[in-house]
Parts: structure tokens; sequence; C-alpha cells
């Protein structure tokens, strides 16, 4: 909760310096109401760092716009300026990870703080489908930089069932990946670990969201992510795996 309200705050201060803009300069896609879907759901993780295993959350659920501001899931944000299928956009990234590294030598684990990611990106909802870029710097301990390109495809089944495949990469500077899996020679000492400075990192990710209709305006959501980490986090001692999983099932209104 803390994180939330830290990116919140830095989230106000940057757009309170976004210049005005009139109605007419943006006659498309900001409504005047909020369409999308808003709900519950249960998020699961699985980082695979050291021996801390699956969390899980249960929390609001949220992907809707409401003129310029808007929730993706994980992501706030405001729209500024019409770019190609999409917007420039501030964004901001609430991590519902943990980096707890727990140690499987003692009792001991180092509660890495939660990372408070704020830049700009926008999203590009084109005929082929919809394209993810973002840039952040992270505000918390690691004072590193994190970089997304997504892609989501949009194929629709039986029943009106939708599936959204999902295909991307991630970068992590040199400094956001050694804050949250390097090792300093104080905290391997402390941990049983050997010591590790993680090196900057591309990651490779595949997911799926499933839609479902329920009824009426109701649908469930079931999203599973794996990302595959790069050699520079794989190589860290406190890595048991070389990806990390992400899901969750979201019960959602839908406002039109």
């Amino acid at each position: 909760m803390n994180q939330i309200i830290r990116i919140l705050t830095l989230f106000a201060v940057c757009v309170m310096s976004v210049p005005a803009h009139s109605e007419a300069e943006f006659p498309d896609g900001l409504p005047d109401r909020i369409v999308g879907d808003i709900g519950a759901a249960v998020y699961t993780s699985n980082l695979h760092i050291g021996t801390e295993g699956t969390q899980s959350l249960v929390l609001p659920y949220a992907f809707f716009d409401y003129q310029r501001f808007f929730v993706r899931i994980d992501e706030v944000g405001i729209k500024t300026f019409k770019m190609g299928y999409g917007y420039f956009e501030i964004v901001g990234k609430v991590s519902l990870d943990s980096y707890k590294i727990k140690s499987p030598y003692n009792n001991n684990s180092i509660n890495n703080s939660d990372p408070i990611p704020l830049g700009f990106g926008t999203l590009q909802e084109t005929p082929v489908g919809s394209i993810f870029l973002n840039a952040y710097h992270d505000f918390g301990k690691s004072k590193g930089a994190l970089y997304e390109l997504l892609y989501f495809a949009e194929i629709e089944t039986v029943k009106k069932i939708i599936i959204y495949p999902q295909l991307g990469i991630e970068r992590q500077s040199s400094q956001f990946a050694n804050y949250y899996y390097g090792l300093s020679s104080g905290q391997a000492s402390a941990t049983g670990y050997s010591a590790y400075t993680a090196p900057a990192t591309n990651n490779l990710l595949a997911g799926m969201l499933i839609e479902v209709p329920i009824v009426d305006d109701w649908y469930l959501n079931v999203y599973a992510k794996r990302k595959w980490m790069g050699a520079g986090i794989n190589s860290s001692p406190v890595m048991n795996k070389s990806f990390q999983d992400n899901i969750f099932a979201a019960v959602a209104y839908r406002f039109k």
C-alpha cells in the first residue's frame, strides 16, 4: 500500500506539469465516463528468488479509461497528446511481486523494497494488435531504469470468448537488476550466498489473457505470463529457476 501511495504522489507531481489542452485538440478516445472493467482478482506470482516461494494477494482489479486517466491492471497513467494510434502517456507501474530473498542456508532474509517505476510510454492500438512501449525510472532504492516492449494480439473464439496472446521483452538497467538480484559482500555473509553483481539484462516474456463472458456485463479474466530471465540475472546465486511466473483470475463488471 505504501508503494502505491508513493507512485500516485510522484505521478500527481508529473501530471501537474503537463500543459492543458482544449477538448477540440483531443476529439477522440477520451470518454467523459468510466469505460472498462472494475472488479476483484487473486494475483499469484513466483519469482523463484531464494526460498520465498509463491505469493498470492486478493486485490482490486481495474482496466478502464476516464477522460485522460487510465488504469491497466498494474499501470496508472495520464494521456497527454495524440501520437499515432494512441497517446504519449505519463505512466506509473505498481509492482505486485515480492523481492524478499529468503536464505536456504539459515533463517536470514533480505527484504528489498518494492520498485517505484514512473516514466513515459504509449499504447498503440493498431489494426494488427496492441503495442505497449514504456520507459521507467525507479524512484525506489535501486534508482535504476526499466524498459518494456509488449505486443498483444486479439483472437475471438466461440461464445464470445476472446484470447489475447502476448509477447514482449523487458530490459533492466544494471542498477535495477543489481539491487533486486545482486548481493553485496555483507548480504552474502549474512545469508550464506556468494557475493554477486548483476549487470544490465534483457528478459523475454510470453503470456495469454482469456476473457470469458459470465452474464450481462460481468466477465471472467484469466491471465498467465512467464518471463525468461537473461543471463545477467540467471547467474545470480539467489535465483533457483531461470524463469518467473505471474497469474491472476479476476471477476469484473464492464462499464460501457
